[in-house]
């Protein structure tokens, strides 16, 4: 049985096709998918062919993109229990961008998709679950100074966490303006536009001014803790840099398409502890639907472009312009 696809052929070339619809396994649900964001992995993909086992193969030369998805069960594998047909679900399943996908049955997807919840909100879930993770690993306290470096989807995201579980200030870093508007709406206490203003500077003057730290050349910041959603070269050292004297944490969300520099004088120095954030956990999936569900945290706001299946190429496109999108949603 055919469907249609958004399939991947190479960089910067999507070309929707009929292929053929994917058969599950025992241990699989069939999932009709009703929307499926644009991830940052994706782009990475797109523009470079960077980490294509994201998705699924359809042939040596072709894949299908697209994990982050909401959609409704048409057929379960014989060893699945929990779910039926019909049922409502938000999870991963590779090969999203496409009108069915398979999703393996795990303990940390899918997950039923409380009715309350939109289709296109439930494509988002599986970032706000990235961002909740981070969050978690750099542990911000009441009272704290967090900045969050990137203000896309993840970062938005970690903001949202943030501001809905625990009272901090927030200083969001991003070079669009569209992007740190939407953070200020989200809870942002401040944000730096980095195209106008050294953002090391600007942030350690918004956190209290800088403090001297003996040895190395080492500049001292006042942030408890610093979310990288950029993965820009620069970003771990602006990081370190906006870290307190002592004790601060430097949590790494966003990958890397070139190699960043981290000067190890300041972490030693200044005692900083890195986590390196992958993904997220079932318990961090649940969260979000809870914080969702409860409306503590509000998605539509992030989704700006809402596109069909048919127009995957042009969403690519957009999603690839920080200025012209924060979150594009293909809806087969």
């Amino acid at each position: 049985m055919q469907m249609k696809a958004a399939v991947y052929h190479g960089p910067r070339d999507i070309r929707v096709e009929e292929v053929d619809r994917p058969e599950i396994g025992d241990h699989d649900v069939l999932v009709q998918v009703r929307a499926c964001g644009i991830c940052g992995s994706d782009l990475h993909m797109y523009r470079l062919g960077m980490f294509e086992t994201l998705g699924r193969p359809i042939d040596d030369h072709r894949r299908i993109m697209g994990h982050e998805l909401s959609g409704e069960i048409v057929e379960v594998g014989e060893k699945v229990s929990g779910f039926r047909v019909g049922d409502r679900i938000t999870g991963v399943g590779q090969g999203g961008f496409a009108e069915y996908v398979s999703v393996p049955v795990t303990e940390r997807s899918p997950h039923i998709l409380p009715e309350p919840i939109s289709f296109e909100d439930g494509a988002t879930l599986e970032p706000l679950a990235t961002s909740l993770h981070g969050v978690s690993l750099g542990q911000p306290a009441a009272g704290e100074t967090v900045v969050v470096l990137g203000a896309g989807i993840i970062g938005l995201g970690c903001v949202q966490a943030i501001r809905a579980t625990v009272d901090c200030r927030i200083i969001a870093v991003d070079a669009s303006e569209r992007r740190l508007d939407m953070a200020k709406s989200l809870g942002a206490d401040a944000t730096v536009n980095l195209t106008e203003t050294d953002s090391v500077e600007a942030v350690i003057e918004l956190s209290g001014g800088a403090k001297p730290v003996e040895r190395f050349g080492v500049r001292g910041g006042n942030a408890d803790l610093v979310i990288d959603c950029a993965g820009a070269p620069a970003s771990p050292n602006q990081g370190l840099l906006m870290l307190k004297q002592q004790y601060g944490r430097l949590v790494f969300v966003a990958l890397f398409e070139r190699p960043a520099d981290l000067d190890f004088n300041q972490v030693v120095r200044k005692h900083v502890a890195i986590y390196g954030s992958w993904t997220w956990t079932g318990d961090d999936y649940r969260r979000a639907i809870e914080l969702v569900e409860s409306g503590k945290v509000q998605r539509q706001p992030l989704i700006s472009h809402a596109l069909d299946l048919d127009e995957a190429p042009e969403g690519f496109a957009i999603q690839d312009q920080p200025d012209a999108a924060v979150k594009v949603v293909l809806k087969p």
